[in-house]
């Protein structure tokens, strides 16, 4: 290719750039989606993600919740017997080595948004101060309930905040007794609700998702009958 004809090319289609701004046509809209934590959670969030992800390694093997210390080589049975199963944290991430819990809230929101708003053309602000989980195996976020909380806050495309909120989550999820499941929830057995933090992150982003747009139903938690 010479010199002129890229030239050429490189001036065309600046020109149709040109036309399409003069027209008035925007370019896509982006929604960035920004996840931080405070205080312990963010303290402790590098030993949750390594604490969840050694239990997604082994769901993703035998299709139950535990360490591989708890698992049974029996259980591998259970890969057949939930093949149609569409789980929640492999929705967003079907590769394992791509999975971590910060980005797991935020690819929910992200979803979320962009199915609720493809139009938004900014910033979503997602702080989480509080996590606890009833078994997890941390001290600090065992408890005895499951819950998230924090804030979500919007920002325009100058910067500016249009809105904020406070967004607290509980466990109070849909069930299934299909084995096959492929819905628009996000899936867990019933034991993650108590170990990992899938299920309640779904729970949260379903609420903030519905607080940001109150006519949009957002995926939430779907407990898969186990066998």
């Amino acid at each position: 290719m010479t010199k002129n004809t890229l030239s050429q090319i490189t001036s065309r289609t600046l020109a149709v750039a040109g036309c399409f701004l003069t027209l008035g046509f925007a370019l896509p809209a982006h929604a960035d989606v920004d996840v931080q934590f405070e205080g312990y959670v963010a303290d402790k969030m590098n030993r949750i993600t390594a604490i969840d992800r050694n239990r997604e390694d082994v769901f993703r093997n035998y299709r139950t919740e535990g360490s591989r210390g708890q698992v049974d080589p029996r259980d591998k049975l259970n890969v057949s017997y939930f093949a149609g199963t569409e789980w929640g944290n492999e929705r967003v991430f079907p590769s394992y080595d791509d999975y971590n819990v910060p980005d797991l809230i935020k690819e929910m929101m992200v979803r979320g948004i962009k199915e609720a708003d493809p139009d938004f053309n900014g910033t979503v602000q997602v702080t989480i101060d509080k996590l606890r989980i009833k078994d997890f195996s941390l001290a600090v976020i065992s408890s005895s309930t499951t819950q998230m909380s924090g804030t979500v806050k919007v920002l325009d495309v100058a910067g500016n905040v249009t809105s904020e909120h406070d967004i607290w989550s509980g466990i109070v999820p849909e069930y299934s007794a299909s084995n096959r499941y492929k819905g628009r929830n996000y899936a867990y057995v019933g034991s993650a609700v108590a170990t990992r933090v899938g299920p309640i992150a779904a729970e949260f982003t379903e609420k903030a998702l519905e607080t940001l747009y109150p006519e949009y139903d957002a995926p939430g938690l779907v407990i898969v009958s186990s066998r």
